[in-house]
C-alpha cells in the first residue's frame, strides 16, 4: 500500500469544505455505477470552482444514503503525488479499496480531480471504465485537451459539462438580503438598487470564488496570481513555449482588450516596439492556448452561408469581469466592456450543449453596423436574437448609435424584436415600422433563468 496516498484518502472530508454551496451547473441524476458508464467531466478555469462542484455532488450522494467507504476522491494536483502516472491511478484506486474494503458488486463513485495532471490520463481512465464498476467524474483545466483525448480515447462516452466562474445569479443568490428573493419576478425599488449596486460591485469583483470576501486590493492580487499560474502551467509549460516573457506579456495584452476586436497584425506591431519580437503564426499558437486554458474566449461575426469565411476580427472577452479589472492599467475602468463581456459569459452559460458558433457578432449589411450579439446556428435562417449592450442610453447620441444597429438588423433578418441591455437605467421599449427593442436593466437581465 502506498502510505503517502493513504495519507492522502485518510486525511479528505467534506467537513474541511463546508459550507458547500451550490452551483449553477446541473449535472444530471448520478448513473448508477456499472463498467462502460458515461464520464462526466467538468471543465474550466483554474480556481473557478470545479473541486467544489464535485463536491457538492459527493455531498448529493451521502445525503442519498451513499456510504463514504463506496466514494472516492482525489486531487491529481497534489505535490504529495509527484509525477502522477497510470501507476499513481492505480494505487490510489488500490489503496482506497484497501482502506475502505467496499463491496465491489455494488461499485463505487470516483472522483478524479485535475485529472489532467496525469501523463497518459486518457488511455488510463478508459481502462478503469471498461473494467470497474463505477460512476466516474473528471475535472481538468483544459478545454482543448480533454475534448480531443475525450474524442480519441471514448468516443461519445463522455458528457462535459463547462463550470465558469460565478455568475451574478449565483452571487446574489448568496447574498443574505437579496438571496432569498433573487428568483421573485417583481422587485420593489428598494431592492432594485440594492441590486444595482451589486452588479456594479460583481462588474468589478468578479466571479471567482475566493475573491468574493477579500478587500480590493487583496481580491487583485489574487486575481492577477491566477493569471500568472495560467500562463506558468496551463499554457507555457503544458504547450512547451520557450519564451515564458512573452506569453506574460501576451496575456495582460489579452485582458486589456476585453469586448474589443483583436487584430494579430497590430498586437504584433505592438509588441516588436515594446522589445518583444515576434511572429503572426507563433502570437495565434500562443491566443490558442489561452483560450485552450479557459484564460479568454475569442468570438467570431456570425456567417449566414455554411462554407462562407468571414474576414473580420473576432472579439476577445475575458473570463471574468474582476480578472479583467484587474490586469487593467490603473486608472482604466472599461466598466462598459467588462458588462458586455459578462453579458457575453451569461449567454454562453445558457447556450450549454449548444453548437460552437451559436453565440456571434452582428454586422448589418447596408450600413455595417454592429450588433453586439446575434445568438442563433448558421443551419437557421435567422437570428434567434439580437442583443445589444450599452452602459447607458441617457445620452441622446448613444441612444440613437446602438439603437439604429439594431433597427438594421431586425430589418435585414426579419425579426420582430431585439434586446437592448443597459448597464444602468429602467425597463423600456421603442416601437419602429412594426418592429420593437425591448430595453432591460443588466441586473434583471442577469437574474431571468
Amino acid at each position: 500500500m502506498n502510505q503517502t496516498i493513504a495519507q492522502i484518502l485518510q486525511e479528505f472530508t467534506l467537513d474541511n469544505y463546508r459550507p458547500i454551496i451550490p452551483r449553477a451547473l446541473d449535472l444530471g441524476a448520478p448513473l448508477i455505477p456499472r463498467a462502460g458508464n458515461l464520464v462526466k467531466v467538468v471543465t474550466g478555469m483554474r480556481r473557478s470552482g470545479k473541486s467544489y462542484r464535485l463536491f457538492q455532488e459527493m455531498d448529493a450522494l451521502l445525503n442519498a444514503g451513499v456510504p463514504p467507504k463506496r466514494i472516492c476522491y482525489i486531487n491529481f494536483e497534489d505535490d504529495r503525488l509527484g509525477a502522477v502516472t497510470a501507476r499513481t491511478g492505480d494505487e490510489v484506486i488500490d489503496t482506497f479499496r484497501y482502506l475502505n474494503a467496499p463491496d465491489e458488486r455494488e461499485g463505487l463513485y470516483l472522483f478524479f480531480d485535475e485529472l489532467q495532471e496525469m501523463e497518459g490520463w486518457g488511455r488510463w481512465l478508459r481502462r478503469i471504465v471498461d473494467t470497474m464498476r463505477a460512476t466516474i467524474y473528471v475535472s481538468g483545466s483544459s478545454s482543448k485537451m480533454l475534448s480531443s483525448e475525450i474524442a480519441t480515447e471514448f468516443r461519445g462516452r463522455a458528457l462535459e459539462f463547462e463550470l465558469l466562474p460565478y455568475s451574478f445569479y449565483e452571487v446574489v443568490r448568496t447574498d443574505a438580503v437579496l438571496g432569498p428573493h433573487v428568483d421573485d419576478e417583481v422587485q420593489p425599488a428598494s431592492r432594485r438598487a440594492l441590486l444595482q449596486a451589486r452588479l456594479d460591485a460583481y462588474l468589478e469583483r468578479g466571479g471567482f470564488p475566493a475573491v468574493q470576501q477579500l478587500p480590493k486590493s487583496q481580491a487583485t492580487e489574487l486575481l492577477q496570481s491566477y493569471v500568472r499560474r495560467v500562463v506558468s502551467r496551463d499554457v507555457v509549460e503544458r504547450h512547451d513555449f520557450s519564451r515564458p516573457r512573452l506569453a506574460t506579456a501576451v496575456a495582460h495584452r489579452l485582458m486589456a482588450m476585453n469586448a474589443r476586436e483583436l487584430s494579430i497584425r497590430k498586437m504584433e506591431n505592438d509588441l516588436r516596439s515594446a522589445g518583444l519580437a515576434t511572429g503572426r503564426g507563433y502570437l495565434s499558437e500562443l491566443i490558442g492556448a489561452f483560450e485552450e486554458a479557459y484564460l479568454l474566449f475569442q468570438v467570431r461575426e456570425a456567417s449566414r452561408a455554411l462554407t462562407e469565411r468571414t474576414t473580420s476580427m473576432p472579439k476577445v472577452y475575458a473570463i471574468d469581469p474582476g480578472l479583467a479589472l484587474a490586469l487593467s492599467r490603473a486608472g482604466a475602468s472599461e466598466r462598459g466592456q467588462r458588462l458586455e463581456e459578462a453579458v457575453y459569459l451569461e449567454l454562453r452559460r445558457r447556450s450549454f450543449g449548444a453548437r460552437e458558433g451559436t453565440i456571434a457578432t452582428h454586422r448589418t449589411r447596408k450600413h455595417r453596423y454592429k450588433v453586439d450579439f446575434a445568438v442563433d446556428d448558421v443551419l437557421d435562417e435567422a437570428p434567434v436574437q439580437l442583443i445589444q449592450v450599452t452602459e447607458s442610453v441617457e445620452n441622446a447620441a448613444t441612444a440613437q448609435r446602438e439603437t439604429r444597429a439594431l433597427w438594421e438588423a431586425l430589418g435585414e433578418t426579419g425579426l420582430d424584436e431585439g434586446l437592448l441591455i443597459v448597464g444602468s437605467g429602467e425597463a423600456a421599449a421603442y416601437e419602429h415600422d412594426g418592429k420593437r427593442i425591448r430595453q432591460i436593466p443588466a441586473w434583471s437581465w442577469f437574474l431571468q433563468r
